[in-house]
């Protein structure tokens, strides 16, 4: 009965015991892991391809040296007209000054009126790439109208051999140069175009004839 009674007694200081310590600590949840600023770096895509390397830009091309004008100062101490309206003729020496002249349908010969506003010219330096012996006396040969006009320049160009047209004025048009060379007395020249050495027979442009010319103040 004894044995009893203690076993008794230890099963209810068990219970007791148990009672005052209470529920058994729950452990703490471990916290998780805060997530990463940095984005991972993307895989390659097995189809994407680098991008070409940058190519320079090319520099833009240049059209060649500056236009200047020909030196035609011998021209002015031969008593040529340059820079004001004249009328070019042969020289008398032909037996008759034939003039240059230029047609509504854009032809040019010599064979004008004196005095009349399809004679008036003018000649100017022409627009060389450069100072040289080979273009010294050169000029444009361009109408001079007294009553001018609203459209562009139109200038004595050689377009072939013998034949001379009118056209717009084009800087360095090598077909629109004319040398003036100074031959015989004061005031006269030979002309020399692209295509024609101008000689005059019975104000025509021809192969032969008379190839000497002289300026006249236009009126």
């Amino acid at each position: 009965m004894f044995r009893t009674y203690r076993v008794a007694m230890a099963a209810a200081c068990t219970a007791a015991l148990t009672a005052c310590a209470g529920p058994a600590p729950v452990a703490a949840p471990t916290p998780a892991p805060a997530p990463s600023s940095v984005s991972p770096a993307p895989e390659p895509s097995a189809t994407s391809s680098p991008a070409p390397p940058r190519t320079p830009t090319a520099a833009p091309a240049t059209s060649g040296p500056k236009l200047v004008a020909a030196d035609v100062s011998t021209l002015k101490n031969y008593e040529i007209g340059i820079g004001v309206p004249v009328e070019i003729s042969s020289s008398l020496d032909a037996g008759k000054g034939y003039l240059l002249t230029s047609h509504p349908d854009g032809t040019v010969d010599f064979a004008g009126t004196k005095g009349s506003e399809s004679a008036r010219m003018i000649m100017k330096a022409a627009k060389v790439r450069k100072r040289t012996e080979d273009t010294r006396n050169t000029v444009v040969v361009m109408a001079a109208p007294a009553a001018g006009g609203s459209g562009a320049d139109q200038c004595v160009t050689d377009t072939r051999k013998g034949v001379l047209r009118m056209r717009d004025c084009v800087p360095g048009d090598k077909e629109q140069a004319w040398v003036l060379a100074p031959e015989g007395d004061f005031g006269n020249f030979v002309l020399r175009g692209a295509h024609t050495e101008t000689w005059v027979d019975e104000g025509k442009i021809a192969d032969e004839g008379w190839p000497v010319f002289t300026t006249e103040l236009a009126p």
